[in-house]
Protein backbone atom coordinates (compact mmCIF):
# COMPACT_ATOMS: atom_id res chain seq x y z
CA UNK A 1 0.00 0.00 0.00
CA UNK A 2 3.19 2.27 0.83
CA UNK A 3 3.96 2.14 -2.99
CA UNK A 4 0.72 2.32 -4.28
CA UNK A 5 0.49 5.72 -2.45
CA UNK A 6 3.06 7.72 -4.19
CA UNK A 7 2.52 6.20 -7.93
CA UNK A 8 -1.87 7.80 -7.15
CA UNK A 9 -0.10 10.69 -5.96
CA UNK A 10 2.25 11.63 -8.96
CA UNK A 11 -0.96 10.04 -11.38
CA UNK A 12 -3.51 12.45 -9.71
CA UNK A 13 -0.55 15.68 -10.07
CA UNK A 14 -0.44 14.25 -13.59
CA UNK A 15 -3.58 14.66 -14.66
CA UNK A 16 -4.22 18.01 -12.39
CA UNK A 17 -1.47 19.18 -14.78
CA UNK A 18 -2.83 18.32 -17.98
CA UNK A 19 -6.32 19.64 -17.50
CA UNK A 20 -4.62 22.91 -16.30
CA UNK A 21 -2.36 22.84 -19.62
CA UNK A 22 -5.99 21.80 -21.69
CA UNK A 23 -7.46 25.07 -19.73
CA UNK A 24 -4.97 27.09 -20.85
CA UNK A 25 -5.05 26.15 -24.53
CA UNK A 26 -8.82 26.51 -24.31
CA UNK A 27 -8.53 30.06 -22.88
CA UNK A 28 -8.00 32.94 -25.39
CA UNK A 29 -7.52 36.53 -24.30
CA UNK A 30 -8.39 39.41 -26.27
CA UNK A 31 -6.36 42.94 -26.30
CA UNK A 32 -9.93 44.40 -26.69
CA UNK A 33 -13.57 43.53 -27.07
CA UNK A 34 -15.32 46.15 -29.45
CA UNK A 35 -19.05 45.86 -28.70
CA UNK A 36 -21.78 47.93 -30.52
CA UNK A 37 -24.65 48.05 -32.90
CA UNK A 38 -24.14 47.59 -36.96
CA UNK A 39 -21.12 50.03 -37.40
CA UNK A 40 -19.33 47.79 -35.00
CA UNK A 41 -20.98 44.36 -36.88
CA UNK A 42 -19.96 45.68 -40.64
CA UNK A 43 -16.57 46.97 -39.26
CA UNK A 44 -15.28 43.12 -38.87
CA UNK A 45 -17.17 42.50 -42.69
CA UNK A 46 -14.56 41.79 -45.37
CA UNK A 47 -16.89 43.81 -47.75
CA UNK A 48 -17.79 46.13 -45.78
CA UNK A 49 -15.04 47.12 -43.39
CA UNK A 50 -11.87 45.63 -42.55
CA UNK A 51 -11.44 42.13 -40.54
CA UNK A 52 -7.67 42.06 -40.59
CA UNK A 53 -7.75 45.48 -38.22
CA UNK A 54 -9.13 42.83 -35.77
CA UNK A 55 -7.28 39.80 -36.41
CA UNK A 56 -3.77 41.77 -36.03
CA UNK A 57 -4.43 43.14 -33.41
CA UNK A 58 -6.33 40.62 -31.43
CA UNK A 59 -9.63 42.29 -31.50
CA UNK A 60 -12.99 40.53 -30.99
CA UNK A 61 -15.27 42.66 -32.59
CA UNK A 62 -19.26 42.47 -31.02
CA UNK A 63 -21.69 44.28 -33.28
CA UNK A 64 -25.38 43.61 -32.65
CA UNK A 65 -27.36 45.04 -36.21
CA UNK A 66 -30.45 47.34 -35.12
CA UNK A 67 -30.11 46.80 -31.63
CA UNK A 68 -29.83 49.65 -28.35
CA UNK A 69 -27.79 50.36 -25.75
CA UNK A 70 -30.57 48.46 -23.84
CA UNK A 71 -30.18 45.00 -25.78
CA UNK A 72 -26.07 45.74 -25.03
CA UNK A 73 -26.06 45.74 -21.43
CA UNK A 74 -28.52 42.25 -21.75
CA UNK A 75 -25.74 40.62 -23.59
CA UNK A 76 -22.57 42.56 -21.94
CA UNK A 77 -21.56 40.69 -18.96
CA UNK A 78 -21.50 37.20 -21.34
CA UNK A 79 -19.86 38.94 -24.27
CA UNK A 80 -17.37 41.25 -22.90
CA UNK A 81 -16.76 40.98 -19.16
CA UNK A 82 -16.39 37.31 -18.69
CA UNK A 83 -13.70 37.04 -21.34
CA UNK A 84 -11.34 39.32 -19.57
CA UNK A 85 -10.02 41.64 -22.14
CA UNK A 86 -7.82 44.00 -21.32
CA UNK A 87 -10.29 47.28 -22.89
CA UNK A 88 -13.55 46.84 -23.66
CA UNK A 89 -14.77 49.59 -25.85
CA UNK A 90 -18.38 50.56 -26.01
CA UNK A 91 -19.64 52.46 -29.13
CA UNK A 92 -23.49 52.76 -29.01
CA UNK A 93 -26.64 55.29 -29.05
CA UNK A 94 -27.10 55.92 -32.55
CA UNK A 95 -30.37 53.28 -32.60
CA UNK A 96 -31.77 54.70 -29.49
CA UNK A 97 -31.85 58.17 -31.05
CA UNK A 98 -33.63 56.06 -34.34
CA UNK A 99 -36.07 54.61 -31.49
CA UNK A 100 -35.31 51.43 -33.08
CA UNK A 101 -37.47 49.76 -29.79
CA UNK A 102 -39.92 51.83 -30.82
CA UNK A 103 -40.11 54.46 -28.18
CA UNK A 104 -38.32 57.84 -27.44
CA UNK A 105 -34.98 57.46 -25.67
CA UNK A 106 -33.38 60.50 -23.57
CA UNK A 107 -29.64 61.06 -23.96
CA UNK A 108 -29.69 60.58 -20.22
CA UNK A 109 -31.04 57.06 -20.22
CA UNK A 110 -28.49 56.45 -23.30
CA UNK A 111 -25.84 57.55 -20.98
CA UNK A 112 -26.54 55.77 -17.84
CA UNK A 113 -27.20 52.69 -20.05
CA UNK A 114 -23.73 53.03 -21.47
CA UNK A 115 -22.26 53.76 -17.69
CA UNK A 116 -23.72 50.79 -16.17
CA UNK A 117 -21.80 48.61 -19.19
CA UNK A 118 -18.38 50.73 -18.44
CA UNK A 119 -19.06 49.95 -14.53
CA UNK A 120 -19.20 46.38 -15.15
CA UNK A 121 -16.30 46.06 -16.82
CA UNK A 122 -14.24 48.69 -15.03
CA UNK A 123 -15.38 46.43 -11.78
CA UNK A 124 -14.17 43.28 -13.56
CA UNK A 125 -10.28 45.21 -14.51
CA UNK A 126 -11.25 46.07 -17.96
CA UNK A 127 -9.80 49.34 -18.91
CA UNK A 128 -13.32 51.01 -20.40
CA UNK A 129 -12.96 52.99 -24.00
CA UNK A 130 -16.29 55.36 -24.42
CA UNK A 131 -16.82 56.31 -28.03
CA UNK A 132 -18.56 59.37 -29.49
CA UNK A 133 -21.46 58.32 -31.41
CA UNK A 134 -20.84 59.02 -35.20
CA UNK A 135 -22.04 62.35 -37.02
CA UNK A 136 -25.36 62.01 -38.89
CA UNK A 137 -28.39 64.11 -40.05
CA UNK A 138 -30.39 61.25 -41.02
CA UNK A 139 -31.53 57.88 -40.67
CA UNK A 140 -32.75 56.57 -43.87
CA UNK A 141 -34.78 54.06 -42.21
CA UNK A 142 -36.38 56.22 -40.12
CA UNK A 143 -36.58 59.93 -42.03
CA UNK A 144 -38.78 61.51 -39.62
CA UNK A 145 -35.62 61.38 -36.92
CA UNK A 146 -32.98 64.32 -37.87
CA UNK A 147 -30.46 63.25 -34.83
CA UNK A 148 -28.13 65.72 -35.57
CA UNK A 149 -28.03 67.52 -32.34
CA UNK A 150 -28.97 64.64 -30.23
CA UNK A 151 -26.05 63.27 -31.58
CA UNK A 152 -23.76 65.80 -30.18
CA UNK A 153 -25.63 66.57 -27.30
CA UNK A 154 -25.45 62.68 -26.22
CA UNK A 155 -21.33 62.90 -27.34
CA UNK A 156 -21.06 65.52 -24.72
CA UNK A 157 -22.90 63.42 -22.02
CA UNK A 158 -20.37 60.46 -22.85
CA UNK A 159 -17.25 62.42 -22.79
CA UNK A 160 -18.07 64.06 -19.44
CA UNK A 161 -18.60 60.27 -17.80
CA UNK A 162 -15.20 59.31 -19.26
CA UNK A 163 -13.84 62.28 -17.59
CA UNK A 164 -15.32 61.92 -14.52
CA UNK A 165 -14.73 57.91 -14.23
CA UNK A 166 -11.10 57.88 -15.70
CA UNK A 167 -11.87 56.46 -18.37
CA UNK A 168 -10.45 56.44 -22.22
CA UNK A 169 -12.56 58.76 -24.61
CA UNK A 170 -12.55 58.62 -28.48
CA UNK A 171 -13.59 60.75 -30.44
CA UNK A 172 -14.44 59.26 -33.46
CA UNK A 173 -17.09 62.47 -34.09
CA UNK A 174 -14.66 65.42 -34.57
CA UNK A 175 -12.60 63.37 -37.52
CA UNK A 176 -15.58 62.44 -39.61
CA UNK A 177 -18.07 65.46 -39.35
CA UNK A 178 -18.74 67.46 -42.14
CA UNK A 179 -19.87 71.07 -41.94
CA UNK A 180 -23.71 70.17 -42.01
CA UNK A 181 -23.21 68.10 -38.75
CA UNK A 182 -23.17 64.86 -41.02
CA UNK A 183 -20.98 61.84 -41.86
CA UNK A 184 -19.94 63.25 -45.88
CA UNK A 185 -19.91 60.79 -48.72
CA UNK A 186 -16.15 60.14 -48.64
CA UNK A 187 -16.48 58.15 -45.14
CA UNK A 188 -19.90 57.00 -45.87
CA UNK A 189 -22.58 55.30 -48.47
CA UNK A 190 -25.69 56.17 -46.43
CA UNK A 191 -24.99 58.93 -44.19
CA UNK A 192 -24.77 56.90 -41.22
CA UNK A 193 -22.51 53.78 -41.58
CA UNK A 194 -18.42 54.13 -42.63
CA UNK A 195 -17.11 53.19 -45.86
CA UNK A 196 -13.74 51.66 -45.16
CA UNK A 197 -11.84 54.98 -45.48
CA UNK A 198 -14.18 55.82 -43.22
CA UNK A 199 -13.12 52.89 -40.63
CA UNK A 200 -9.29 53.98 -41.42
CA UNK A 201 -9.70 57.07 -39.49
CA UNK A 202 -11.59 55.25 -36.65
CA UNK A 203 -8.57 52.70 -36.25
CA UNK A 204 -5.89 55.07 -36.89
CA UNK A 205 -7.88 57.06 -33.45
CA UNK A 206 -8.29 53.98 -31.33
CA UNK A 207 -5.00 51.53 -31.85
CA UNK A 208 -3.24 53.99 -29.64
CA UNK A 209 -4.96 54.34 -26.90
CA UNK A 210 -5.67 50.13 -27.30
CA UNK A 211 -1.21 50.09 -27.42
CA UNK A 212 -0.60 52.55 -24.10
Amino acid sequence: MKKILPLLLILVLFGCDKKKQQGNVQTHTYDAIFIGDSITANWVKESKGHPEFFKENNILGLGFSGKTSAYLKTVFNVGVTSKHPKYAVILCGTNDIAQNDGVYVPNEDIRDNIAWMASEAAGSGIKVVLCSVLPSTHFYWATSIHPEDAIIELNVLIKALATEKGYEYVDYYSALVDSNKGLPSKYSSDGCHPNQDGYTVMENLILPILKK
